[in-house]
């Protein structure tokens, strides 16, 4: 059955806690786009859907917190992946679903935030799908799998597919061509996104 969710029913977490080694040690998470913060647009975005946005990071903290208040580290020491972050948000989020997504994606539009939040609350785990590939840090999550999570990692487990696949997940499809989901992770990929990064931060 699908209901769409209400901010109060919804969580946001940007995962900004890996680390940036293919952009020179820049911090992702604090990147500027046109002399504008991506992590400004993703935040007021998410506020148009949830009440309760915030940031994992795991360096930098007074930095994000000069952008956004709401800002934590890691529950697990020394970066573990994103899985680990995962855990860490479900840990930290306040609504019943939380929905994640990664600090270098700086085309997400609100098209990801109206899926999300219309698909079907019979599944705890929802994956975004762009043609046959799996975006596993675009995923919508039901906070009571968080026990679930700790497990899972307290195993030794870090493969983010294999806890989706351990629990069971819906995936919803977008575009493989959609601009949404493309990660800047080094400067060759700012060059080659100009045009697009002209439109979006002007």
């Amino acid at each position: 059955m699908s209901t769409k969710l209400q901010k109060d029913d919804i969580s946001v977490a940007i995962l900004a806690g890996g680390k940036s080694s293919r952009m020179d040690g820049n911090n992702k998470g604090l990147m500027k786009l046109n002399n504008k913060l991506v992590l400004s647009r993703l935040i007021s975005i998410a506020c148009n859907y949830s009440s309760d946005v915030f940031v994992i990071a795991n360096d930098l903290l007074d930095e994000y917190r000069k952008i956004h208040q709401n800002v934590y580290s890691d529950i697990l020491e020394d970066y573990q992946g994103p899985l680990s972050g995962i855990y860490s948000a479900l840990s930290y989020c306040k609504n019943q679903y939380l929905i994640t997504l990664p600090c270098d994606g700086p085309f997400l539009s609100k098209e990801y935030f109206e899926t999300l939040t219309e698909c079907n609350n019979e599944k705890k785990i929802i994956v975004t799908k762009t043609g046959d590939r799996l975006q596993p840090v675009h995923a919508r999550i039901d906070t009571s799998l968080k026990n679930n999570l700790k497990l899972f990692l307290q195993s030794g487990e870090r493969k983010i597919d294999k806890w989706y696949t351990s629990c069971g997940y819906e995936e919803v499809l977008f575009d493989e061509s959609d601009e949404m989901f493309i990660n800047l992770n080094t400067k060759t990929d700012i060059d080659e996104n100009i045009e697009l990064i002209k439109k979006l931060y002007r």
